[in-house]
């Protein structure tokens, strides 16, 4: 996975989540514009910098800097790139901590892209703000054939994922 970084301001909006906390996934082209998304979902198809996902939440704190660390837990061994996180030993988990400012409207949000060493299965994102864990979600990574057309509204968890 690859942080992509602060998400912008509107992308909450965007997404059509249903206000409180929620995850959303977005297709990018070739040159990273938004071509499908992001959309309230939790199915995030494995194309490499192309397809990207995230979280949105509602904490109780207005207008002030927040600590917040997320913990992402993949299936399997991969790569991160970037920085500002730690990764386990096992490389399949990563902790990033950082103080993020917290607007008038108490929402936060970040998203992190798919990378080609990303394995299929479940991913964990838990989000702590100020030493509490805010939300926990779960997405699903799949492969999808390359060049088929799809919409990321229709995707669906595979019954071996997240324990349904």
């Amino acid at each position: 996975m690859a942080a992509a970084g602060a998400a912008p301001a509107a992308l909450a909006d965007r997404a059509g989540g249903p206000g409180g906390n929620y995850p959303f996934v977005e297709v990018r082209d070739e040159h990273g514009y938004a071509v499908q998304g992001p959309v309230a979902t939790n199915v995030v198809p494995l194309w490499p910098v192309r397809a990207c996902f995230g979280w949105v939440v509602k904490v109780p704190y207005r207008n002030r800097f927040v600590e917040l660390v997320e913990v992402q837990k993949m299936p399997a061994p991969t790569r991160f790139d970037g920085g500002g996180f730690s990764v386990n030993e096992t490389k399949d988990t990563t902790t990033a901590r950082r103080r993020e400012y917290v607007g008038n409207d108490g929402r936060m949000e970040n998203a992190w892209c798919v990378n080609d060493a990303d394995p299929e299965g479940e991913v964990k994102f838990e989000v702590h703000v100020e030493g509490r864990l805010i939300a926990e979600f779960k997405y699903c990574a799949v492969r999808l054939p390359a060049g088929e057309p799809f919409r990321l509204e229709e995707l669906a968890c595979p019954q071996k994922f997240l324990g349904s």
